[in-house]
Order: structure tokens, then C-alpha cells, then sequence
């Protein structure tokens, strides 16, 4: 009987081990946490992307496109929208390579994106001689602008924003250099991700987001590459 029981609770053990997942993975609904996603519009399609519309009222969609191998929007209007699909995300790491068209294009990245009513932008702004973030609470803007000198020219430049959901801070590099760090109001860290631009925007390349750099996340699914 003795033996019985021991056998009993070592195969009930053994049942409970095996149904313990050796890789716990976000349900749908979740934020991707190991996600790493890069695109570089070599390939010139946008196979990946959501190509929205504008921010602003009335809504438009912009003329996203892969020229030479960049990733385009060139219309004149404000907040032209593009997501990663098929992903939210909290923690995340944000790059990518851009120049604006003069005299006042601008852009950046679009973070938290829940609906046109709650979403975050980071944009390089030029012509107002900073870079700003935009955060949308319930269709209510408030805007942080943080002084920056930026020339249009032909010159190319990297943006990189590191948002960690979980303090509520945003911290944005420029060209490899730390800028600032803004402390977020929204409660709404969780989200879709991408890039925008407006008033004639410009080009994109090399984008790429990732968790990475945002402990306690160490653990990275293979790199999606376009």
C-alpha cells in the first residue's frame, strides 16, 4: 500500500512538471515582450506595416511608400500614422535612421498606441527647434517640447527612444547622444508602435524595435527580418 501511495504522488508529480511551460509566452490580448522587429525597405514593400492616416482632422492617409530603399511620406498635413501590425508592446526600444524635408517637416516615432484617442508621439521638429511628445489621454493633447538645433539638409540622422512602461519614463537619444528623459502622464503604456510625420515629412530606414536594454527582460525571440 505504502508503495502504491509513493508511486501515486511521484507519477501526480511528474504530471505537474510536464504541464509547467518551458517557455511562457504573451497571450494576444498581451504586450509582446520578446519581440525584436526590424526593417531596413530594401525589399520595397511595406509588408508588416499598417499604413494609417493622419492624426489630425479630417483623417487622411498618407502616401507611405519604399523609394531607394526608404520608407517615404511626403504630404503636407500633420501626425501621418504607420504601426507595426499585429503587435502591441509596454518596455520597448525604438530606432531608425531619418531626414525632413524643409521648410518645416518633421517626425518620429509613435509609441502606445491604443487608439486615435490614446498614443504617444516622439517627434524631431526642425523648424520649432526641438523634439517634442505629444501624450493623448482620452482625445485630450498635452505636449512637452525639449530644446534641440537640427538643420534640413541632406544628412541623415538616427533617433532612439527607450520607453520604460513600468517607471512611466521615456529616454530619447539623437544620434547616439542622450537628449532627456520626459516622465510620462498617461496611465495607457501599453500599445501599438511605429513611426509618424507631417507637414511634407520625409524618409525613414533602418527601423528597428526591440525589447532590448529594459531588464528584467533578457529573453529575445529571433529577429523578424523583412
Amino acid at each position: 500500500m505504502k508503495d502504491y501511495l509513493k508511486i501515486t504522488i511521484l507519477i501526480l508529480l511528474l504530471i505537474t512538471i510536464l504541464a509547467i511551460p518551458k517557455t511562457i509566452l504573451p497571450a494576444a490580448a498581451s504586450p509582446d515582450l520578446y519581440f525584436l522587429f526590424a526593417d531596413d525597405f530594401n525589399d520595397g514593400n511595406t509588408d508588416g506595416w499598417w499604413l494609417g492616416y493622419s492624426h489630425a482632422l479630417p483623417h487622411t492617409y498618407g502616401n507611405w511608400r519604399i523609394e531607394n530603399g526608404v520608407l517615404v511620406q511626403d504630404m503636407g498635413g500633420d501626425d501621418f500614422i504607420t504601426l507595426v501590425e499585429n503587435h502591441i508592446f509596454s518596455d520597448q526600444v525604438l530606432e531608425t535612421k531619418f531626414k525632413f524635408n524643409g521648410p518645416a517637416g518633421y517626425g518620429g516615432f509613435t509609441l502606445w498606441f491604443q487608439d486615435y484617442n490614446n498614443l504617444v508621439f516622439i517627434n524631431v521638429y526642425p523648424a520649432a527647434g526641438g523634439v517634442g511628445v505629444a501624450e493623448w489621454i482620452n482625445g485630450v493633447g498635452q505636449s512637452t517640447s525639449y530644446p534641440f538645433s537640427l538643420t534640413y539638409d541632406d544628412a541623415w540622422h538616427s533617433l532612439k527612444v527607450a520607453a520604460d512602461s513600468v517607471n512611466e519614463i521615456i529616454y530619447v537619444y539623437m544620434d547616439g547622444d542622450f537628449l532627456f528623459s520626459h516622465y510620462t502622464t498617461t496611465s495607457q503604456r501599453t500599445g501599438r508602435s511605429g513611426l509618424m510625420n507631417g507637414n511634407g515629412g520625409g524618409y525613414f530606414d533602418d527601423f528597428k524595435l526591440s525589447s532590448e536594454g529594459l531588464p528584467p527582460m533578457t529573453v529575445f525571440l529571433p529577429i523578424l527580418q523583412k
